[in-house]
């Protein structure tokens, strides 16, 4: 039948890992943290949670999170992971998390009492969908759990996306999908027992989520920040992880970019050769970031090889393919013209005009299966990735799987992207592919050329194609956080010339907005069909 997430953890505890965290160094094995779980369950049960009842968790980075989470999977419910309220606007959120409780059928939500006088102030009258919140500070750790048979094939989390739409979508993840998923990361990552995981990454986020999970499933030590401690002072943050003797970190690309800015901010002797895997992933991997991070570090004894370009995607319970550990991450140049005219990857050198930089993300991980459509196999074919495999999804709660799967059964992940000498290079979103003209545009790319340029704000931008009656164009919008309108027209003059220079194209609209401004997921990324919905309805304020 299978061992379930539980079941799984506890074949770890016994190993002694502890659960640190991060900002007081306090820490909890995992064995006492599941004695801890077991007996909330106790409480849980008590106030009516059932098999198969969805409930929801609001709780920051921290020990707490899994005894939460531990204690719904002991209950035989199944754990809906929610955004902090930090993560939107308070209005924003109340809807957000409205929607998700009515999408998922929450009863209960457990929230960590410091969100809980404000959601309890903003939610106004609850009404459809109704649901209780549960301060986790009050449930008890009392006996009396009722253990369940177990099912390797029921539902243990739904795993909503972050938020690129304004439809929730709830990925369905069974107990063998986590446990296989969290099984190919730690094959995939060849952990030993000398490895400690060190993670800022919200716990609610995919990524953050089961890479602490095969941190503990593979019993490891996990250190747990919460994101701001990053996101405030991420030089002081690095020195932290390298202190703890931390050896792997799961971030986006950006994380690379912000620590870079945050060289000239660290106040001792810092010793990275330590760290040995620096997964990047969740967000298109850039080549100038790697390089500049690398270069910035290895004076501080970050190796080339410690860079570990991945894909994932919640519907996968997150590895899809791996850089091998102790491999050096490749690149290849492509040319430009040839790829958004003809679907072909075709290697240049990188000096020839119109060389775009991509970065291979490795190979299939274990027990993972991944396709080019309609490449049959040849290299350098552009389509859409198409993955199978027991960690994949069945697909989405309260959603018919429509065309999500092929006629033969494997997922459409809606990412571009070839194959070159065995590994997979990602290409960008279909649904972000800009036509001008009848010939294709990736924003990616756009993006890439416009991040570099002096007065861009923290390398922020988004890249959308806005189509009118009469046209079509690329609309460029760049954070900057210059006033001057001279420095603001010359940066505008810029940017359209190196778009034109590189892409050919001189359909191109230019919008400056303020730093920070930009919407995003609550993972962080740019959401691109947002600022092309405000640039078509003209909503936004972008100068």
């Amino acid at each position: 039948m299978g061992a379930t997430l539980t079941e799984l953890i506890e074949q770890a505890a016994g190993e002694g890992p502890v659960i640190i965290q991060g900002e007081d160094g306090t820490q909890v094995s995992l064995q006492h943290l599941l004695e801890s779980s077991r007996c909330i369950a106790s409480d849980l049960q008590r106030r009516g949670v059932q098999r198969g009842d969805r409930v929801g968790l609001i709780i920051e980075n921290g020990p707490g999170f899994f005894r939460s989470l531990f204690a719904v999977l002991y209950a035989e419910g199944i754990a809906v992971p929610l955004a902090l309220p930090s993560a939107m606007s308070p209005g924003r959120y109340i809807a957000h998390l409205h929607r998700v409780a009515a999408d998922a059928q929450i009863k209960n939500i457990i929230v960590n009492r410091r969100w809980l006088r404000i959601l309890e102030g903003g939610r106004g009258d609850p009404g459809p969908p109704g649901f209780t919140f549960i301060d986790e500070e009050d449930l008890s750790a009392e006996s009396g759990w009722l253990a369940g048979e177990g099912d390797a094939e029921s539902l243990a989390i739904i795993q909503y996306t972050s938020g690129s739409t304004s439809v929730p979508r709830g990925v369905c993840l069974t107990h063998q999908n986590v446990t296989t998923g969290l099984d190919a990361i730690i094959k995939g990552a060849e952990v030993t027992a000398d490895d400690r995981l060190g993670l800022w990454l919200p716990l609610f986020h995919d990524m953050g989520l089961f890479s602490a999970l095969s941190g503990l499933a593979a019993g490891l030590s996990v250190v747990i920040w919460r994101p701001g401690s990053f996101i405030r002072k991420p030089g002081r943050w690095l020195e932290q992880f390298a202190a703890q003797g931390c050896t792997i970190s799961c971030t986006p690309n950006f994380f690379f970019d912000y620590l870079a800015e945050a060289k000239d901010t660290l106040t001792g002797s810092l010793d990275l050769s330590r760290w040995r895997i620096a997964f990047n992933g969740a967000e298109t991997v850039q080549a100038h970031t790697m390089e500049s991070f690398i270069t910035a570090f290895s004076d501080y004894g970050f190796r080339r090889s410690t860079m570990c370009p991945v894909y994932g995607l919640a519907e996968a319970t997150l590895a899809v393919t791996f850089t091998l550990p102790g491999a050096d991450p490749g690149v290849v140049w492509l040319d430009r013209d040839r790829l958004t005219s003809a679907g072909r990857a075709e290697m240049v050198d990188p000096g020839d005009r119109g060389a775009w930089p991509l970065v291979g993300v490795g190979r299939p991980v274990r027990a993972m299966q991944v396709r080019i459509a309609g490449a049959g196999g040849a290299d350098g074919s552009v389509g859409e990735i198409e993955i199978r495999g027991r960690s994949v999804t069945r697909g989405y709660l309260n959603q018919d799987p429509g065309t999500l799967f092929t006629a033969d059964g494997w997922l459409r992940t809606g990412d571009l992207g070839f194959f070159h000498d065995g590994s997979l290079y990602p290409v960008g979103r279909i649904k972000d592919v800009i036509i001008v003209r009848g010939e294709n545009y990736f924003a990616e790319d756009a993006e890439a050329i416009v991040r570099d340029i002096p007065g861009v704000y923290r390398r922020n931008c988004a890249a959308v194609g806005v189509t009118t009656k009469t046209s079509q164009s690329l609309a460029i919008v760049t954070e900057t956080s210059q006033q001057e309108s001279s420095a603001r027209r010359e940066l505008i003059t810029l940017i359209r010339s190196e778009i034109s220079a590189h892409l050919g194209l001189r359909d191109i609209s230019v919008h400056l907005a303020p730093p920070q401004s930009l919407p995003r997921t609550t993972s962080g990324k740019i959401q691109r069909s947002t600022v092309r919905a405000q640039l078509m309805s003209g909503e936004t304020a972008l100068g």
